[in-house]
């Protein structure tokens, strides 16, 4: 009589794949989406380019919580670097003015935002390891809080102009210019900027070209003939904002 042992059969198991969200890549964006949305707020009206990029980075975001199918992954990049590419004068604008910290320290988060996305996007597609992931995030922190104390320190260092006895006011709120401004020839212009973001004053065809650094005021000699002058303001996106000063 012969005894045999039956050997079990090994067990397989399928692996199946990981379908769980991208939290790096998901929090970026909605990052991204809260940022622009409280531009706007402070800006006081939509601004159309910003709320399309809020809208789809609220949206992907919020998908790839749950779920990061390759495609979406991609899309995310994709729409990371359509912003960066096509914003470049606006960025530059912003990052050029720390003494305005609403538009500059907006910037500058949006900016590390969407690199933090495409950085993300990377790291998922090569499975990188989570300490390269906690790596970004750190520094993206490192460079907000530095750009952060830069900010602190150029609005410490603004000088604002009083308005004085016979001053002429010219004064901007929520990104709007008087539309008609007078004053006598020799006098002196007193332009309040009173937005939380920076702005500039030129008069057409003459050397004035001041910057006005937000919620500052400054003070503008009227060394100009008789005649209507257009005055605007140069910052990429705010070229809406013009008046016409008349010199007596």
């Amino acid at each position: 009589m012969s005894l045999t042992a039956e050997r079990p059969e090994p067990s397989t198991t399928i692996a199946q794949p990981d379908r769980s969200g991208d939290r790096l890549v998901a929090g970026a964006l909605l990052t991204v989406a809260g940022l622009l949305a409280v531009y706007q707020l402070l800006a006081g009206h939509v601004i159309p380019p910003l709320a399309g990029f809020a809208a789809v980075t609220a949206a992907v975001g919020a998908v790839l919580l749950r779920r990061r199918p390759r495609w979406l992954l991609g899309l995310a990049a994709a729409v990371a670097v359509l912003y960066l590419g096509g914003s470049v004068p606006f960025i530059a604008a912003n990052l050029a003015h720390p003494e305005s910290p609403v538009s500059f320290l907006a910037e500058v988060f949006v900016v590390l935002a969407f690199l933090t996305t495409i950085v993300g996007v990377v790291l998922r597609w090569r499975d990188a390891a989570d300490t390269a992931r906690r790596r970004t995030v750190a520094g993206a922190v490192g460079i907000g809080l530095l750009a952060t104390v830069v900010s602190l320190v150029a609005v410490a260092n603004v000088d604002t102009a009083a308005r004085q006895d016979g001053d002429v006011a010219l004064v901007t709120d929520r990104s709007v210019f008087p539309d008609q401004v007078e004053a006598p020839a020799g006098g002196v212009l007193w332009v309040d900027n009173r937005d939380p973001f920076h702005h500039t004053f030129v008069i057409d065809d003459t050397d004035v070209h001041e910057v006005l650094a937000a919620n500052s005021a400054v003070r503008i000699p009227i060394d100009l003939d008789p005649g209507s002058y257009r005055y605007w303001c140069d910052v990429p996106g705010h070229e809406s904002m013009e008046g016409t000063l008349h010199v007596r």
